[in-house]
């Protein structure tokens, strides 16, 4: 599996956890699809938008406005510059590496 494939199946599974209501398993997979959106920038730019959608359907403001000012930070990508691991969320800080998980790491080593 490459890492495009991984990034379209957890959003197919976040919009499957959505579908049935489940809203911390849609975060839970939109976060690991930002981890494997980092290292492309149009993939990068998406996960953003998906998270600010997520933000929106929850009345989630401070994620919102979390997403609106990570959005920019997507060009990182363009040059290789961002956090590896970082799910993409407030409860990270938007520049924090984070531990990648075990079965994403060799799509993104």
């Amino acid at each position: 599996m490459t890492r495009q494939q991984a990034f379209l199946d957890e959003y197919r599974l976040a919009r499957r956890q959505r579908a049935a209501g489940d809203v911390r398993g849609e975060l839970r997979h939109l976060e690991r699809a930002h981890i494997l959106a980092q290292p492309a920038f149009v993939d990068h730019l998406r996960s953003h938008l998906w998270l600010l959608g997520w933000a929106w359907r929850q009345r989630d403001w401070a994620e919102l406005v979390a997403q609106l000012l990570r959005l920019p930070g997507s060009l990182g990508s363009l040059f290789g510059l961002y956090p590896l691991g970082n799910p993409g969320t407030r409860r990270v800080g938007a520049l924090t590496s984070q531990p990648l998980p075990e079965d994403l790491e060799a799509l993104l080593r």
